[in-house]
């Protein structure tokens, strides 16, 4: 589990990245997190989580539990991934949901710095709305700039330099390749006891990682045990990660043309009002 769960904390992690990205353009140019939904594989009790066993998820070794959370999370097609709560002072929050074709929409928020919503369509076209805070942390007392782009969407493709951060951070391929790539060798500590979390059955597994940060995973026990939800502590500070939504679509509304910017544009300076 520390190892498995090693790519999922990092995802919060490196959210800090794209609002450098988009930081790096301005300077040239002087979601409910705790639902499972309909079609999320609950129901099924024989799919990508491994193969179906009368044995009580709960009664297994602890190794056993998390090598069918990692088989379930790398079958998932889509899963949301938010973090819970506001981000602690110099943090990063995130609500991203994402699938297998590199489709992504949601947010991701840096204490201090504004938030940024995202869409991103398999993998190609790419929207960005930074929020007026954002805005005002990279311009300073630029209002006239500020006004040009509040409201306003970026837009442009993941081969784009101000935007290639974005596939990475909404990429589900990316980091299902991470988790099976993991040889195991650090498995769980401890099974604890069943409880729920948001109405789902789940189990407790607990253990240091590699640093001796305490790590918890809660994993459904009812139908596919996919990990629900991921809690870490570190430095005096606790992170907690929700996973939900999976194997549903993830809409993907464009927005209207009169509220978009192209990031080259952007990138030159060329904004009209």
């Amino acid at each position: 589990m520390r190892t498995r769960t090693r790519r999922l904390r990092m995802v919060a992690v490196a959210a800090a990245g794209l609002l450098a990205l988009t930081a790096c353009g301005s300077d040239e140019s002087d979601g409910d997190s705790s639902s499972q939904g309909e079609g999320d594989g609950q129901e099924s009790t024989d799919g990508g989580g491994g193969e179906s066993s009368d044995e009580p998820l709960a009664s297994l070794p602890a190794e056993e539990i998390a090598d069918r959370a990692q088989q379930a999370l790398q079958s998932a097609t889509s899963l949301r991934i938010a973090t819970v709560g506001e981000p602690a002072a110099g943090g990063v929050g995130l609500d991203l949901h994402m699938d297998q074709q590199g489709s992504c929409a949601g947010s991701m928020t840096q204490s201090g710095a504004g938030s940024v919503d995202l869409l991103v369509r398999e993998d190609d076209e790419v929207w960005m709305k930074p929020d007026t805070q954002f805005w005002q942390s990279q311009l300073g007392a630029d209002a006239g700039m500020i006004s040009l782009l509040d409201g306003r969407h970026l837009y442009g493709h993941t081969s784009d330099e101000e935007m290639s951060g974005v596939a990475g951070m909404c990429s589900l391929a990316g980091l299902q390749s991470d988790i099976e790539s993991d040889d195991g060798s650090s498995g769980p500590d401890e099974v604890g006891p069943e409880t729920e979390h948001n109405g789902i059955p789940v189990v407790t597994l607990s253990g240091p990682d590699e640093e001796g940060n305490e790590v918890t995973m809660l994993v459904a026990t009812e139908g596919e045990p996919y990990p629900v939800l991921i809690r870490t502590q570190e430095n005096g500070t606790e992170t907690e990660i929700e996973l939900s939504q999976f194997n549903e679509p993830v809409e993907i509304e464009e927005p209207p043309a009169n509220l978009v910017l192209n990031v080259a544009d952007f990138r030159t300076g060329d904004i009209e009002g």
